[in-house]
């Protein structure tokens, strides 16, 4: 028996559990296996941890390895080289997930705690294997064991490709939770899906940015576990009807599997191991066609395998077409679906032979990350309604008990909106359930409001409903009193003569008077009426036609279904990510709602595992930080780093700061060499900025300094320029969206910046452009322990948190960097002085665009200047017009520097002339290293899921000793 204990506050209450490890073991003994294997095989399944003071020797390690290049075998058998040794590696430490897998959740099945889960459709996991083996503990003893087979185990881990599951921030914060759920014993599992391809892998040409398929599962994935058994039916299309017992059903459409493949995530110092379960999608065999495909029709033959499986193909497949919106809205209720399935029968599962739906909300916390699983909430009124047998008014209950909401941006386009038509057809018997909720949202919001003031009513309604421009439910029809009108018609000139156009010019078309035009209903006319009607519009338009005018319909807006309100309604809580995001949230994204709801709302601020993003990616500086502080307790409890601050001026620890600092450098110096062909020197000062490619994170404000910084020097002397600037390599990472036009343009614009500048003999290494091709976990693992100077200069307002920023922050690097996001907190944990700060406020953002849209914006002279000097062609024949073009003019689409790129410039490119000033002084720049390491404590993700725990999920720790 294992004892399990199970923390309340400061209480832990000890359960005793079977553990399968005896089962297994005896399992094996009874095998007939020859003996050096036997021997292997009972080692394998001790419950490993890394508190146990002798697990297996080195030879055993290494007999382990060398077992599974003999006996699970993925290369020919005569060589035994790289990609077969980390093969051989992955699985040998996947065994001893397994083993603790095993255990912690038979001690859940028996305890039955209340369990998270965590939906996201992405989770950027980076590689496994040495995040894997320190957790464990085994760093030393596989790294030992790799050895004595010839190979080192930082080469060995360098053939593991990143699993392409994700592509920015949302993706990596999911991983950092589950890593904290495992190692602080919550019992949790996380839920996304198993895309084949990927993003795209990121490829750098003389055209900029071109995309190909991710290949990360061409040769297998040695982390996964496929579970043949656990597989569940999605429906799409169809209809709804009632079924004899008086419920509703829905039939027909199509139907594919959602197969799942698990992921043991390990804690760090504890045998808890949770899973990251990853759907597939497949059709039955019995849908593919065998006689069509005898008859030589075999793409007809196959096209039902190849609808299923293509759902999970990639990541974000691009929307514009109706083809690829509908594969989106595929996407995101195959994860809801399966999930809520998997999840309802674990607890009708440990719920034994009695099943009380009541204590769904006491078992079971759903966490939607972002609005993509929003699905969930009409799924799981659908499971509960149709198929276990419950109320609207029970199931309702429930679900808001379960579901939580956390918002990731205040950006209008990634709320997402969904076609009101395409779900009808898609997911028909959801729709009828998204009606009945938006009906009791109508009520809830007239109840609040009242019929006195029909304008406000009508604004609020607009503003809150899940469905938008949708007339209202016929129980709530009379509330608005819709006056009359005439059908909008919008004037257009018809083509005239050439002397009527310059008489025409001097016109402007006024729109004849008329009553209000009420969206939501037009009144309801007899047929004689509306023929009368129909009459007086032709003979409008007749007339307007006499005078130039010809009369043209406008087309109804579209209806869509508003996700982000359906999770706010649906969900019992709702939280932003940084202060002042929540901040804007509830003042502004959703303050109707929290004028309704106000308890519903409150923020978690991110945070980063500091096991991975500091004490595996930078061990020269995890050791300095442990000598000095006396203790590796801060891996686990990073409010320990406070004490670095009472060495912050010692020289000791400042000179061993900086070599650690200069061995990180040397690192990316051979990863830039490898993957751009340039050669930079350790010497300079590393400016990075490695993000997403969005116009709102303003890369091409660091881009466009960099443009000035290279001006400014061309038009020194040689010993002029030296004493003026301090070199840098300014380097940027980050993939813009396939369809993105204007971040591809950024992504050019930088490529050619940076073409010019690195082949300026003027210049040399005074100042470098690098942009690093595919960016992706790996290669922020590089750059951030070697990062001086890292960019987060985002418009100020528009950043939900940023973790990238805490990343580097934790490794030593100095911020510069708008008051946004996490930065404002960040900030204010490592001090003012230890913070470059430039840039208009948040408050200021929405005066500064109206001041644009007025003409009273003057730019800089500064501004203007490098316009210019872009524009003159230094960069190649291409003038940039529309990325420059972007950034002038008061209003229209693409225009108006909506961004506000030409308003911070002079403020940024001042805040960088105190960089330099600054980095002259290393003594002084290093104790600002050492105190932002010092001051990052807040942001461990351990922090942010505790708080998740304790407010929102309300689960305990479980801990197996």
């Amino acid at each position: 028996m294992d004892t399990m204990r199970i923390s309340a506050g400061a209480e832990k209450i000890p359960v005793k559990c079977n553990s399968l490890s005896s089962l297994v073991t005896r399992r094996w003994r009874t095998k007939t296996f020859p003996a050096r294997i036997r021997n292997w095989r009972l080692l394998s399944v001790k419950s490993i941890s890394s508190n146990t003071k002798t697990l297996v020797t080195d030879s055993e390690q290494a007999s382990s390895i060398k077992h599974h290049s003999e006996f699970r075998p993925l290369f020919s058998p005569e060589k035994f080289e790289l990609p077969k040794a980390f093969f051989a590696t992955a699985q040998s430490v996947r065994d001893a997930l397994i083993v603790n897998w095993n255990s912690t959740y038979e001690c859940y099945n028996r305890v039955n705690p209340k369990q998270a889960y965590y939906l996201s459709m992405e989770f950027l996991q980076g590689r496994a294997l040495l995040n894997a083996v320190g957790n464990l503990g085994l760093t030393g003893a596989y790294g030992d064991a790799l050895k004595s087979l010839g190979f080192e185990l930082e080469s060995v881990a360098g053939q593991e490709p990143d699993p392409a599951l994700g592509n920015g921030g949302l993706g990596r914060l999911a991983s950092c939770f589950l890593d904290s759920m495992a190692t602080l014993n919550y019992p949790a599992w996380g839920y996304g899906l198993r895309y084949k391809y990927g993003l795209f892998k990121q490829i750098i040409t003389k055209d900029g940015q071109e995309e190909a398929a991710e290949d990360w599962l061409e040769l297998s994935n040695p982390w996964e576990i496929v579970r043949n058994d656990v597989s569940y039916p999605v429906k799409f299309y169809g209809k709804v009807v009632f079924g004899s017992d008086g419920r509703k059903r829905w039939i027909g459409g199509e139907d594919v599997v959602a197969v799942a493949y698990d992921v043991p995530i390990p804690g760090y110092k504890t045998k808890t191991t949770i899973n990251l379960r990853l759907w597939s999608t497949k059709a039955p065999s019995g849908d593919f066609d065998l006689s069509l495909y005898n008859s030589g029709k075999h793409t007809e033959a196959a096209e039902a395998l190849f609808n299923a499986e293509k759902i999970c193909y990639v990541l974000y497949p691009g929307d514009e077409s109706d083809e690829g919106k509908a594969l989106r809205l595929k996407q995101q209720y195959t994860l809801c679906s399966a999930s809520l399935q998997d999840i309802v029968a674990r607890f009708e599962t440990r719920s034994g032979g009695s099943v009380n739906w009541e204590e769904f909300p006491e078992k079971v916390a759903v966490q939607m990350n972002d609005t993509h699983p929003t699905l969930c909430i009409p799924e799981l009124m659908r499971i509960l309604m149709d198929l276990k047998g419950l109320s609207w008014e029970d199931a309702w209950k429930i679900t808001q008990r379960t579901v939580a909401y956390t918002n990731h941006t205040v950006l209008p386009e990634a709320l997402e909106k969904w076609s009101l038509e395409l779900m009808e057809k898609l997911l028909p018997r959801h729709v009828e359930i998204i009606e009945k909720i938006d009906e009791e949202l109508v009520g809830t919001i007239v109840s609040e409001y009242g019929t006195a003031d029909p304008d406000l009513l009508k604004e609020k309604l607009n503003a809150m409903r899940i469905l938008e421009n949708v007339e209202l439910p016929s129980a709530f029809a009379d509330v608005i009193v819709k006056p009359e009108s005439k059908p909008v018609i919008a004037e257009k000139t018809i083509d005239l003569s050439e002397d009527a156009k310059e008489d025409a010019q001097t016109d402007v078309i006024v729109k004849p008077e008329s009553k209000p035009v009420i969206a939501e209903k037009t009144i309801d006319l007899s047929e004689d009426a509306k023929e009368d009607a129909q009459t007086d519009v032709k003979k409008e338009v007749e007339e307007e036609e006499t005078a130039g005018v010809i009369a043209e319909v406008i087309p109804e807006p579209p209806k869509m279904v508003r996700m982000a309100n359906l999770a706010v309604v649906g969900g019992h809580a709702v939280n932003g990510v940084a202060e002042i995001h929540s901040e804007i949230v509830k003042t502004d994204v959703f303050n109707d709602f929290v004028k309704l709801w106000p308890d519903k709302f409150q923020n978690k601020t991110n945070g980063v595992t500091p096991r991975r993003w500091i004490r595996f990616c930078n061990p020269y500086l995890s050791d300095i930080i442990t000598n000095w502080i006396g203790t590796e307790d801060w891996v686990l409890n990073t409010e320990k780093l406070a004490e670095l601050r009472k060495f912050a001026d010692d020289e000791d620890l400042q000179s061993e700061w900086r070599a650690a600092k200069k061995k990180n450098k040397l690192k990316v110096v051979s990863l830039i060499k490898e993957r751009t062909g340039y050669t930079v020197s350790p010497d300079a000062m590393f400016d990075i900025q490695i993000k997403r490619i969005h116009e709102y994170k303003r890369q091409l404000l660091n881009i466009l300094g960099i443009v000035y910084r290279y001006k400014k020097m061309k038009e020194m002397s040689a010993s002029e320029r030296e004493k003026a600037f301090v070199p840098r390599v300014c380097i940027f990472g980050g993939k813009a969206f396939a369809t993105y036009v204007q971040a591809k343009r950024i992504v050019k614009f930088i490529t050619d910046v940076g073409s010019t500048i690195n082949h300026d003999p003027e210049i040399g290494d005074l100042l470098k452009v690098i942009f690093v091709p595919d960016y992706n976990v790996s290669v922020a693992e590089l750059l951030i322990p070697a990062s001086e100077l890292s960019q987060h200069i985002s418009t100020a307002g528009m950043e939900a948190s940023g973790t990238s920023n805490m990343k580097f922050s934790m490794n030593g690097c100095i911020l510069i960097g708008t008051l946004d996001g996490a930065n404002v907190e960040i900030r204010e944990e490592v001090g003012e002085e230890n913070f470059f700060l430039f840039g208009a406020k948040a408050d200021e953002i929405a005066d500064l665009r109206k001041e644009r849209a007025e003409g009273k914006f003057v730019p800089d002279p500064s501004f203007e200047e490098v316009k210019q000097f872009v524009r003159s062609g230094v960069f190649g024949s291409n003038k940039y017009d529309e990325l420059i073009g972007s950034l002038e003019g008061n209003e229209g689409f693409g225009r108006a520097d909506y961004f506000l790129v030409g308003k911070d410039f002079p403020s940024y490119v001042e805040c960088q002339e105190k960089v330099d000033k600054a980095y002259r002084d290393q003594k002084r720049w290093t104790r600002m290293s050492i105190l932002n390491t010092a001051g990052s404590s807040k942001f461990s993700s351990d922090r942010t899921i505790h708080e998740y725990a304790e407010d929102i999920w309300n689960i305990k720790q479980v801990e197996l000793p």
